[in-house]
């Protein structure tokens, strides 16, 4: 539909919709950026509230280091959110719907994952893509997914179920 300010009328979406293509669709990431943020927060205050008054130093190091790592991502979510129009990327190849579920995962992993430094490494992971999707360019992104996914197959390697000792 053309108007005043855009003369040229919006094409319809034909299929599923890039990531990235347009400044909601980087908002949405920066939604799930901050939600992924929350559940980090929320796990390292659940893990410090059960640890009760002796925490070893080794496990503050890296309550501290995720709770560092939950402010970057807070400000690299709110910079996309500033920022989104410079964002926009027009060529990344994905459906927006799986770049989206992908930090659904990492969300549902945080909440659950039992392994220390395979919390720590998500979250770096997360970072990389909010640095990624804030330079607007392909092969950061595609790096930065391909480095998500990876991780999100490494948890849940680490957590699956032990299997059953076979019997002689």
């Amino acid at each position: 539909m053309a108007n005043e300010t855009n003369p040229k009328p919006t094409p319809a979406p034909s299929g599923p919709a890039e990531a990235l293509s347009t400044a909601r669709q980087v908002e949405e990431l920066a939604d799930k950026l901050t939600d992924c943020a929350d559940g980090i927060h929320a796990r390292v205050m659940r893990d410090i509230r059960r640890q009760g008054q002796d925490v070893p130093e080794s496990e503050q190091a890296a309550a501290r280091a995720l709770l560092n790592a939950e402010m970057e991502l807070r400000q690299r979510a709110n910079w996309l959110y500033t920022e989104a129009a410079a964002c926009i990327v027009s060529s990344l190849g994905q459906p927006q719907q799986h770049l989206i579920q992908l930090t659904v995962d990492a969300a549902d992993k945080i909440r659950r994952i039992t392994r220390i430094g395979d919390g720590i490494t998500l979250v770096a992971r997360l970072l990389g893509l909010a640095a990624a999707a804030s330079t607007g360019q392909v092969m950061p992104i595609l790096a930065a997914v391909e480095g998500l996914k990876t991780q999100l197959d490494v948890i849940a390697i680490d957590n699956a179920p032990a299997a059953p000792a076979a019997s002689a």
